[in-house]
């Protein structure tokens, strides 16, 4: 607005063509309310594609990218069937960029931290990957209770407990009592009142992958990240001249 005011028009043809269009949004009173509702939830894609282009976006921007695009068909439906050449052609101006916004929402969570390396933005459901380490990062106590009923079978011992600590980390702890059917594979880690606590090369990988699941977790949350960074970048374009016709408007 402040370019156009600061730059005059000389172009009678092209004078003629926005006072039309501006003419048709001061006729229809409805038109513009909606039009006015709809940009109002838009954000700046010029400021946000800037930091995308140059590796500079959180995921916040990404996400207010996607909720910008998720707006763009209500604004097009409004300019749809006008009679004025100038809103016609900035309705075929806006380019939707589908494949920009569909990732964007699969993707990322609605409310997304402005720092990417804390992760937390990736939605779940979004890859199976990650929501399998996150549930290890929680603790995986479902694999915990399934393991332990595996072993209570195989065993025989009926009362066999896996617990963890930050000394000896997993373990499965069996009485005394039951100390005669001890598996061949079960690795003697502590003694305590009453009982034995032994670890297995399986509860020991699964170990090892909690305690590296948190870690794995961030790095692949920013993995993808860039993932859908990058593809904002490849869209820049595309992004800029729906941004200009977003700004006529």
């Amino acid at each position: 607005l402040a370019d156009w005011l600061a730059a005059p028009l000389l172009d009678v043809s092209a004078i003629n063509a926005r006072l039309d269009a501006v003419a048709e949004l001061v006729a229809d009173p409805s038109l513009t309310t909606h039009l006015r509702d709809a940009l109002a939830q838009i954000y700046d894609i010029q400021r946000l594609l800037a930091r995308a282009t140059t590796g500079r976006a959180s995921p916040r921007d990404l996400s207010f990218i996607g909720r910008t695009l998720a707006v763009l068909p209500k604004v097009k439906a409004k300019l749809a069937a006008r009679t004025s050449a100038l809103l016609e052609q900035l309705d075929e101006r806006l380019d939707l960029c589908a494949d920009v916004r569909g990732p964007l929402e699969l993707a990322l969570v609605e409310e997304c931290p402005l720092v990417a390396r804390d992760g937390g933005f990736i939605r779940s459901g979004y890859r199976a990957d990650l929501d399998g380490l996150r549930a290890l990062t929680a603790g995986g106590k479902l694999w915990i209770a399934e393991y332990q009923a595996a072993e209570c079978q195989r065993t025989g011992i009926p009362n066999i407990k896996v617990g963890f600590n930050s000394v000896f980390g997993y373990y499965l702890e069996v009485t005394h009592a039951q100390r005669d059917k001890i598996p061949a594979d079960y690795i003697r880690k502590q003694t305590v009142k009453n009982a034995e606590r032994y670890i297995t090369p399986e509860l020991k990988e699964h170990e090892e992958k909690v305690l590296t699941a948190e870690e794995r977790t961030k790095e692949l949350e920013l993995e993808i990240f860039a993932q859908l960074r990058d593809l904002v970048a490849a869209a820049a374009a595309r992004l800029q001249a729906t941004a200009n016709a977003l700004a006529e408007i």
